[in-house]
């Protein structure tokens, strides 16, 4: 099983990947302040069944169309993190993150900030754009086409210590519509549209360590997605698991 769970995630890592980290403190950005994160992400799968199905020699339409439906359009993978964080002032903040292929967007807020504790909550959309070959996560499978889009609500946690140090806890549950173009030739000999709908929940702990303008900060996210999906009246269903290690750098301005 460990093994073949290697096998499977290292298999992944030529994916263009899909990530969503938290990444930041309970505690929004005072106003008029900007923080830049550059960081890296790796969303790696706890059980890839799925995939090792649909890898088998002749596997079946419907092995091949659920793991399409659980993966292809949310690959998992190593990811680029580059994100920008603007205090709004109103105990609140804005951000925006292109997360490889992923571009999120959203505003949260302190509803509680009580001495070293801080709870704060926000809502992001997402949108991201892959297409290409995907042999790497399923043979002879390419996207054409493809758009995932949806929205995510996180909550946040934390405790901070003399403005250096942070300790937090999210939750965050999402919604991702796809609709694309794809050509599988062990499906149909002709390109065929495919549809998915993705409902996630995640739970992430993370540390932050900073000094003057500079911070680091680490993080590992568990997450579990609920997919569903395929051609045209099909609705083929795949639950997955997923470990989400990231860490960034941060520069205030």
């Amino acid at each position: 099983m460990i093994r073949r769970a290697a096998a499977g995630a290292l298999g992944l890592l030529a994916g263009c990947a899909t990530a969503s980290p938290v990444l930041a403190p309970a505690r929004v950005l005072p106003p008029q302040k900007i923080e830049l994160d550059v960081g890296v992400a790796y969303q790696a799968p706890l059980d890839p069944s799925v995939l090792d199905t649909a890898r088998q020699l002749h596997p079946s339409t419907d092995d091949t169309l659920r793991a399409a439906v659980a993966y292809a359009l949310a690959p998992p993978g190593v990811v680029p993190y580059v994100s920008g964080r603007a205090g709004l002032g109103a105990q609140s903040e804005g951000s925006v993150a292109l997360i490889g292929r992923t571009l999120r967007a959203g505003a949260r807020r302190e509803f509680v900030h009580a001495g070293n504790f801080t709870l704060s909550a926000g809502l992001a959309g997402r949108f991201a754009f892959i297409a290409g070959a995907d042999d790497a996560i399923i043979p002879n499978f390419a996207l054409q086409r493809s758009n995932v889009y949806g929205g995510e609500l996180g909550v946040v946690a934390g405790y901070s210590s003399r403005n250096i140090y942070d300790a937090y806890f999210a939750l965050r549950a999402a919604y991702l519509h796809a609709d694309a173009t794809v050509a599988a030739s062990g499906v149909q000999p002709l390109a065929f549209d495919l549809q998915a709908h993705r409902v996630e929940a995640a739970a992430a702990v993370g540390v932050r360590v900073g000094f003057g303008r500079i911070a680091a900060t680490v993080e590992l996210d568990a997450r579990m997605a609920w997919s569903r999906g395929g051609r045209s009246g099909e609705g083929l269903e795949a639950l997955t698991w997923a470990l989400v290690p990231a860490g960034a750098l941060s520069y205030r301005f």
